[in-house]
């Protein structure tokens, strides 16, 4: 992230460690905490301050074991790829920076190993969030949804015109939809118009899944403002999309991606590996809206 923010000439900061808390960022602290390599919200600016703001948000889980809720071995073979929406929010920050767009960007990527020690955050925990709100854990291996939280928190205070955020966040969502067409979730109609159309023209394949809003009752909590995770085994993407709803008011659009960032089968000029999944079709959504 430092090495494109350099190359463009872009701003770039990092908040590391404790002084996350003395900055107001208590759930990627606790997310990242028991990690030997303390955790880190990255943060990068570019562009002219006055032009239309654009943030991204990036989950940056660069391993995870589910933490307390540790996860079976067959499930942890791929989890160094749980940061793959912050490498698509950096790669989508890079190609909109080369292109020269004229919008205020900006990249906010919450970075963390969700790993087990002795002082590992608890099933049963409540957690102070930036937003203020607070959180009862219901299961260590909903953790995305938590760094997303407080970095979607310091997006929504700027009041940007658009909020992206991308993540490797539910099995759920591939259970729907499987490894090759990612689930979106907006409130905004014509946004969700706009990305069909550019998913389209990019064969880039995306499919609109509902905010369903009964489903937020599933999210109640005795003894915290909201549980991150519902008391049953259904709709797991929209409730965890409801979850992150909760940390955007400012925006005029937030939409949420919840990618695979993967390719489990090789196909022609795509190896089994890593994937770009949504960003083509967001580049050539926001050339259309802010091109020359």
């Amino acid at each position: 992230a430092e090495e494109v923010a350099k190359a463009h000439g872009a701003s770039f900061s990092v908040i590391e460690g404790d002084d996350l808390l003395a900055e107001n960022y208590p759930m990627v602290h606790a997310v990242g905490r028991a990690a030997a390599i303390a955790p880190r919200l990255i943060d990068m600016r570019w562009g002219r301050e006055d032009a239309p703001k654009v943030t991204l948000v990036g989950k940056g889980v660069c391993f995870d074991t589910g933490g307390l809720d540790l996860k079976p071995a067959s499930a942890m073979l791929l989890m160094k790829k749980d940061m793959g929406g912050a490498a698509c929010t950096l790669a989508l920050a890079q190609a909109l920076m080369e292109a020269k767009l004229d919008i205020r960007l900006r990249l906010l990527i919450p970075a963390v190993e969700n790993s087990v020690s002795g002082n590992a955050f608890r099933p049963g925990d409540v957690l102070q969030s930036r937003k203020g709100l607070t959180v009862e854990i219901g299961n260590t291996d909903a953790e995305g949804r938590l760094v997303l939280g407080d970095a979607l928190a310091e997006a929504d205070s700027e009041a940007p015109d658009l909020i992206i955020d991308m993540a490797t966040l539910t099995g759920a969502a591939r259970t729907a939809l499987g490894p090759d067409l990612p689930p979106f979730y907006t409130d905004d109609d014509g946004l969700a118009e706009e990305i069909a159309t550019s998913a389209e023209a990019m064969s880039d394949p995306l499919w609109r899944m509902p905010l369903w809003k009964p489903y937020d009752a599933w999210l109640e909590s005795k003894i915290a403002d909201v549980n991150h995770v519902s008391d049953g085994p259904f709709a797991g993407s929209i409730t965890a999309a409801l979850f992150l709803r909760r940390f955007v008011e400012k925006a005029k659009a937030h939409v949420h991606f919840d990618i695979y960032g993967w390719a489990p089968k090789a196909k022609p000029g795509r190896p089994v590996g890593g994937e770009a999944q949504g960003i083509r079709a967001l580049y050539h959504l926001l050339q259309r809206r802010y091109g020359a």
